[in-house]
């Protein structure tokens, strides 16, 4: 989809803040809380919630009563004021039936009484995980319900009564049913509770922006995955329907197969609860786990050095005989940040077999039958995200910020990322009549009654930009190519605590009409030594100058002094004025069409491929009109076209060592009182530890700095003291420097004369 502007009325401004203009992004609504006024805020997750009281959310409610049948609502309004009152007669009419809209593990159920008359004397209590009768060849008879659960309560007095499951299979519960066999008159039931383990986040995957992937055979050339639509009965909240791989393997190697969950946002997850197969058939209830070795790890996402996520192990080994008894595995742990779940395990065993071939009692082979997989956690997730539609700006427009307001608790921040281009591909997607994404070869192969929608949506082209760095803050100026007609951008709404969620209530994008429909810079030269001062040219050529520009910006991470300006051949004079990441001159005109400005400036580079960028401003526009010069051809005699400077090879992390004097005496008169030692930090990307350390020739330490520094100039002042601030007595000292880099650690060292 593109999204066409949603302009202010001179045109400059893309703005979302309205429920219509979010749904237009990719959300993952499951995990929001309803967008009501437009604010987009995460939805907490809880612990021993009444699922009684969002059963409608999840298609469930009054399933059926004997009588009175409108008033079942009653019982889930959570007000005890409220009730259901069987009609008077005989028992076979005096029942009511709840669907909680899936099957949910449950630590009680709770029914409270109508406090105005004596409760229900005599009545049943039946529950159901949702099962129907299955006949001889294990189909469901349709309309049929089975109840694993009856609990009868016979003289009750009291107005409220509680049940506990007694076991870890008692406690999936779908459906309740409440037969009155004896009630006094005006008695009625005013509110049934369902208290469960909590929110169940494997329900709901797509809404929530999540998926799940089976792959069976993990080596590459009998690798299996498993197709989407097959695989969702293991989490779709039904323990009737099932995920089982099919297919019989007997290999001579072991057969590996992963179940992975994406969550769709990073929660701080504490359980997960794996159902293999707790199914009645024919009477008979049949509790088996249809796993052996198998493990469990979550991952937040983060990626390792190959590319592929980061895994934490919450449990590896064999289930225990209670597990294979029950059919199903709890498995408990400390909160972790989890956006993905993984379930691996060893489908085939090649050594499972004894000296004759026969399998042993554990078996070789584990299908991995899951009738259902739950996932719990507690508290705000820790990272939401957000991505907007292709947006199109209506022509190449210069894209100068990004603003949004938003409330952030401590803990809490809101971050985007924008990418930008002219082109635009299409994307199409065939599905069949169930809406199951499949290959053009085979939906074209369907008859035309099991053929679905065929959905063509843009998609970005091949001359889009990567994703920018996050903007942190808003009003962050734009930072990514432009001028451009369109841009992405994706959110992040993220917590360092579960306590506390972000919440965010617009977000805006600033443009303007181009200074220049095309420019282009480059530098000269652009292979220096590290550290040393360098003369450098920066040539500028731009096209497309309706009305021109008169001011142009240099900017980069070390500071540049300017020298002087020429157009073509000729000394240009202009004004230069000194800013926080570099400089601005100030053209005596608006530069024109086809017109090349050099700009000549010197300056130290520590850092290979650091970038100098120029911007293009006009004193007769808004001051936040900032247009950026991408590299180029400006000069067709300027063998560069880029403007990243690299340092010659050869080098190492530590520069020069330069002292101000080799002896120095540190006697108050004023002169000569202090040393002065200078060096370079060269391609230090990341804060490294710096350890500086004088010590006598003996090797005793004498005085010692350790910190953090950057690539760059560094000096360090000794006033000849120690670590206790005393004058260290007069004689030779041994000054040493020490920078730590990802494979090694250089160093180096100078002797120093103290004298009085």
């Amino acid at each position: 989809m593109v999204l066409g502007g949603i302009p202010l009325a001179r045109g400059e401004e893309l703005r979302f803040d309205t429920p219509s203009q979010w749904q237009r992004w990719q959300l993952p609504t499951g995990a929001l809380e309803p967008l009501g006024e437009g604010i987009i805020k995460a939805a907490p997750v809880h612990h021993r919630t009444n699922a009684v009281r969002d059963a409608l959310a999840f298609g469930g409610g009054v399933r059926g009563a004997g009588s009175n049948a409108a008033q079942g609502i009653l019982v889930m309004d959570g007000d005890p004021r409220t009730s259901w009152q069987p009609a008077s007669g005989a028992p076979a009419d005096s029942w009511l039936e709840l669907d909680l809209g899936r099957v949910v593990s449950t630590h009680q159920v709770r029914l409270v009484f109508a406090g105005e008359a004596p409760p229900f004397a005599d009545f049943d209590l039946l529950l159901s995980t949702g099962e129907q009768v299955r006949d001889n060849t294990a189909t469901p008879v349709p309309g049929t319900l089975i109840y694993r659960i009856k609990e009868r309560y016979g003289e009750n007095r009291r107005h409220e009564v509680v049940f506990v499951p007694q076991t870890p299979e008692q406690s999936l519960i779908q459906v309740l049913r409440l037969q009155v066999l004896r009630a006094p008159p005006g008695a009625g039931l005013a509110e049934v509770e369902v208290e469960t383990f909590g929110d169940n986040l494997a329900l709901d995957l797509g809404r929530r922006g999540g998926g799940i992937e089976i792959v069976v055979g993990l080596d590459a050339k009998s690798r299996d995955v498993v197709p989407l639509g097959n695989a969702q009965g293991l989490a779709d909240g039904k323990l009737y329907t099932s995920w089982l791989y099919g297919r019989d393997i007997r290999s001579p190697t072991d057969v590996d197969a992963h179940l992975t969950l994406d969550l769709g946002a990073v929660y701080f997850v504490d359980m997960v609860r794996l159902i293999s197969a707790v199914i009645f058939y024919q009477q008979y209830n049949f509790e088996f786990f249809d796993y052996r070795f198998y493990e469990l790890l979550t991952s937040d996402g983060s990626l390792a050095p190959d590319g592929s996520l980061r895994w934490e192990k919450q449990f590896t080994g064999w289930p225990s005989a209670l597990q294979q008894q029950q059919g199903m595995a709890d498995h408990h742990f400390a909160p972790v940040p989890a956006r993905y779940l993984r379930l691996a395990w060893r489908f085939w065993d090649a050594n499972c077999s004894g000296p004759e071939g026969a399998e042993t009692a554990r078996g070789c082979a584990a299908s991995g039958l899951t009738e259902e997989l739950q996932v719990f956690g507690e508290g705000y997730p820790r990272e939401l995200r957000l991505r907007s539609p292709v947006l199109d700006l209506g022509g190449d427009q210069n894209i100068e910020a990004l603003r949004w307001q938003a409330h952030t608790p401590p803990g809490t921040r809101v971050e985007f990322r924008s990418r930008t281009g002219n082109e635009l591909a299409i994307q199409v997607a065939w599905h069949d009549k169930e809406g199951k994404e499949i290959t053009q070869k085979k939906w074209e192969k369907l008859i035309p009654s099991f053929r679905g929608s065929v959905d063509t949506t843009h998609v970005p082209g091949g001359d889009w930009s990567s994703w920018s760095n996050a903007y942190l803050e808003p009003g962050a100026r734009f930072s990514s190519p432009s001028p451009r007609r369109y841009l992405e951008l994706e959110g992040r709404l993220l917590s360092a605590t579960p306590q506390a969620a972000p919440a965010l209530d617009w977000l805006s994008i600033a443009y303007s009409p181009p200074l220049a429909q095309h420019v282009a810079g480059e530098l000269f030269p652009v292979a220096v030594t590290a550290g040393q001062e360098v003369s450098f040219s920066y040539f500028l050529k731009a096209g497309g100058t309706s009305t021109g520009f008169d001011q142009v910006a240099l900017e980069a991470s070390v500071p540049l002094r300017f020298s002087a300006a020429r157009l073509g051949q000729e000394n240009f004079a202009v004004q230069a004025d000194t800013t926080s990441r570099g400089f601005r001159v100030q053209l005596p005109r608006p530069l024109r069409t086809g017109e090349l400005l050099e700009l000549r400036f010197t300056g130290a580079v520590f850092l290979d491929g650091t970038r100098i960028s120029a911007f293009l401003l006009d004193s007769r526009r808004d001051p936040l009109t900032r247009q950026p010069v991408e590299a180029g051809d400006a000069d067709p005699d300027i063998p560069s076209e880029t403007d990243v400077v690299r340092l010659r090879p050869g080098q190492g992390l530590l520069g020069q060592l330069e002292l101000s004097s080799r002896a120095f005496s540190p006697n108050g008169d004023g002169i000569n009182d202090e040393l002065e030692l200078r060096f370079s930090l060269l391609n230090i990307l990341a804060e490294s530890p710096l350890h500086i350390a004088l010590t006598d020739l003996a090797g005793r330490p004498v005085r010692q700095l350790r910190t953090l520094a950057l690539a760059g100039p560094q000096l360090f002042r000794w006033d000849g003291g120690d670590e206790q601030g005393r004058l260290v007595p007069p004689g030779l000292y041994l000054l040493r420097v020490e920078v730590e880099g990802d494979a090694r650690t250089p160093q180096a060292s100078r002797l120093v004369a103290v004298a009085y």
